[in-house]
Parts: C-alpha cells; structure tokens; sequence
C-alpha cells in the first residue's frame, strides 16, 4: 500500500514537473503561433510551489525522486529570480529617481470615478515624498480637466516642468525635470493602448525613455463574477462563460505579442540608452517580458526584494509593472508601494550611472 501510494504520489509529480518545462516554453514560443503555454505560464508559481512541495517530501521519503523536480526548477532558476528576490539593494548616491504608476484614470480602488479629482491629489501627495527626476503614468486621464490641471501643475513646482503625453482624453504621460528633445509615438491596430517616445537630456548622457501600456485582457466586473457563480448544476452556462473567458485571454495574448515586439524593435533602434517604463499587463514569466527585456536589465531583479506583486487585481496577478534599462545603468532602492489609489501600485528606484573607463 505504501508503495502504491509514492508511485501516485510520483505520477503527479512527473505531471508537475512536466507542466513546468512547458512553462518554460511561454516565454520563447509566440502567442500568435501558439498561445497556451501563454495561457499555462500564469500558472508558474503554482506549479513551482507544488515542485518544490514535491522535493522537500522527496528529500525524506525517497531522495532519488527529489531529482525530477529539482533538475526541472533549476532549469528554470531565471524564472525564479524574476519573480523573487531575497535582498534589495540599496544606495544612498545621487541618482536618477524614475517611478512608474497605473493610475486607473484617478479612479480609487472602487473603480468610483466621481471621486478622481480627491484621488488624484492623494496619488500626487504621495509621489512628491519620491522626489521623482522622471515619472511615468500610464491611464493618465484628462476628461477631468480641474483634476489634471491641479496636478500638472504642481509637479510644475515640484521640478517636473516638461511632460510629454499622448494628445487624447486617456494615455501615458512622461513628466520629467529633465530637457526634452525629442517626443514621438507609436500606435497600436485596434487599441488604445500605446508607447510614448521621450529623449531627455540627464547629467550623464540622453536617455531614450519608452513609457508604455500594453493590451490588457478586458476582463469586466461582470466577467469575474460569472467565474466565482459557476456551478455545476449550469454546465452549459459554465462553458459559455469559459469560451468567452478563453478567447479574452487569447485575443490578449496575441496582441500584446505584437505590440511587445514592436517596442522590442523600438528598443533596437533607439540611439541612445533606453529606460523602458509601464503596465505590461504580462507576468515575467511570458513572451511579452522577455521579448521587451531582451538585454535590458530589470530594477525589481537588481534591487528588490520579495515577491514583487504590482497589481491589486485577481488576473493576472503578481508582477506585471517594470523598469528596465540599458546596462549603462545600476538599479538601487526599487520599491513597490503598497497603496491602493488604483487597481496597481506605484514602482520606484534609483538608477545611477555606470563609471566609464
């Protein structure tokens, strides 16, 4: 019986270590050619809890076995770093402060939009304390006009005078102290989502900033909570709303895909180091983070420090909101602030210069 019962035990953890290879394959393989292991790479800390569950009770039970799952989460030690780190870095040399934050167009953890001029001024009451040299907004909204133009115009006093936005009700906004020498941007098919474009001129050289929101999975209140209603008494009910949940996921897979390429090739041709802030709607573990990270290095991975979760919402969940930067730069003092003004938090660090030779 007792035999019986490890070889169950080491059937599912075969399956498990198996689910993680496939993983792996999310961030290599595109959506648009084949989008499961996307669909599967949410999954990853769940699965890798469950490996790493298999091999402490292998470590007493049977140490042979402990093997099938630590070859396969050694594999994947990247994969790991990116959603995990076990001590931050810090500095106290003067730097460039860059901060990156989902505003949810002002709108509270409530989605209460008629409550965006108060919330507004709570989010830039709490910015002022980081004391920010460049600071990215993505869903920055301008139907408020008295709302926006208060908070425009403090940062104004704060040091922040030049902002580079997109032009319309809703998008990424760029404030930077910094002179601004170039603006550009760059549309994406069939969505509001977007990248903005902004050279500005630092102490140490120009730096190329991509201030972006990749496609989001569009999923409505009404969506998350036909999921927590289903029941197995409404099966057909619950296929229907499994399809639609599906083809969300995928639609999202695939677009955000393409738009990660397009700033991956934006990236490429850029003149200058870059600095790459925004909402990638995507976990580290995805075709998205890896195709934009590319040779970039990423602030959470150099100076953060625990799990790194960045958004407020059920899916996805974990870290979907990043700086990256060109390796002419080190990354101290990363932090994600644990406030719910929106449906994500505001992330932070600290870049400091390489010393050239």
């Amino acid at each position: 019986m007792k035999r019986f019962f490890r070889n169950i035990l080491l059937f599912f953890n075969i399956i498990a270590a198996l689910t993680l290879l496939f993983i792996y394959l999310s961030v290599w393989v595109s959506p648009v050619v084949f989008w499961v292991p996307a669909l599967v790479g949410l999954a990853y800390p769940y699965i890798l809890l469950l490996n790493i569950l298999f091999i402490l009770y292998w470590l007493f039970a049977a140490p042979k076995w402990a093997l099938v799952s630590i070859v396969c989460v050694g594999l994947g030690y990247t994969h790991l770093q990116n959603y995990f780190q076990f001590a931050p870095k810090e500095s106290t040399d003067k730097g460039i402060v860059v901060c990156s934050y989902n505003v949810k167009a002002f709108a509270a953890k409530g989605y209460k939009y008629k409550d965006a001029t108060q919330n507004a001024q709570t989010i830039l009451d709490h910015l002022k304390t980081k004391k920010p040299d460049i600071l990215c907004f993505q869903e920055m909204s301008f139907l408020n006009k008295k709302g926006y133009a208060g908070f425009n115009k403090q940062f104004d006093l704060k040091g922040l005078p030049t902002k580079a936005d997109a032009g319309r009700v809703h998008g990424p906004v760029t404030l930077t102290k910094f002179p601004i020498i170039h603006k550009d941007e760059v549309h994406f098919e069939h969505t509001g989502n977007m990248i903005i474009i902004t050279d500005v001129v630092t102490p140490s050289d120009t730096l190329r900033v991509f201030n972006c929101h990749l496609e989001s999975y569009r999923f409505t209140q009404e969506d998350i909570s036909s999921l927590d209603s289903i029941s197995i008494n409404k099966q057909d009910n619950n296929m229907k709303e499994f399809r639609l949940f599906g083809s969300k996921l995928k639609k999202a897979f695939i677009k955000r895909a393409e738009q990660a390429e397009e700033l991956r090739r934006q990236i490429d041709a850029s003149p200058y180091p870059v600095l790459v802030c925004g909402d990638f709607n995507d976990t580290p573990v995805s075709y998205t983070y890896h195709t934009v990270r590319g040779e970039l290095k990423d602030a959470f991975v150099e100076s953060g420090a625990g799990i790194g979760n960045t958004y407020l919402g059920r899916l996805p969940s974990f870290r979907i909101d990043y700086i990256l930067h060109s390796p002419d730069f080190e990354a101290y003092n990363f932090q994600i602030d644990h406030v719910d003004f929106s449906d994500h938090y505001p992330v932070s660090c600290t870049l400091i210069p390489n010393k050239k030779d």
